[in-house]
């Protein structure tokens, strides 16, 4: 999925390219041109990832500061980021299984949109919930062959 985020560094990589091969050129020629597009792309992403850096802080603020009550209330309204919601409250020590058949409910939801954060949050907490769910059988291997063995 291409992101706002995505967008932001793709658009600082794109600047700091032309920004920098523009500098280069003025000031040293084509040898620098070439130092300047590169240096410009690697500043022009760390910059461009910048606002990704300053929302997850802040999204990991605002989850820390919450109570496990406002957290669960949250994750009734807010499906979008159920996998970070879950995991802020298993790590204040709520049993993981209470969250499974809410997780289950946003895989058989009709809305798109909640069947597709319910996969995420399926694939991170319950991944047995998923149809292509490795399987769980404890059906023993066969033997290895004398072939393997000698191997």
């Amino acid at each position: 999925m291409f992101t706002l985020f995505d967008l932001l560094k793709l658009v600082g990589a794109v600047t700091g390219a032309v920004v920098g091969g523009r500098y280069g050129y003025d000031a040293f020629g084509w040898p620098a041109a070439i130092l300047g597009v590169l240096v410009g792309v690697v500043a022009g992403v760390l910059v461009g990832n910048l606002p990704w850096v300053a929302s997850w802080a802040w999204m990991r603020y605002d989850l820390k500061r919450c109570s496990v009550p406002r957290l669960k209330e949250r994750l009734q309204r807010e499906h979008f980021i159920s996998h970070l919601l879950i995991g802020e409250l298993v790590s204040r020590g709520e049993p993981l299984e209470q969250f499974r058949g809410y997780v289950a409910g946003l895989l058989r939801s009709g809305d798109p949109a909640e069947h597709h954060f319910g996969k995420g949050a399926a694939r991170i907490w319950f991944p047995d919930l998923l149809p292509d769910a490795p399987s769980t059988s404890t059906t023993p291997m066969p033997p290895p062959s004398n072939n393997e063995r000698n191997a």
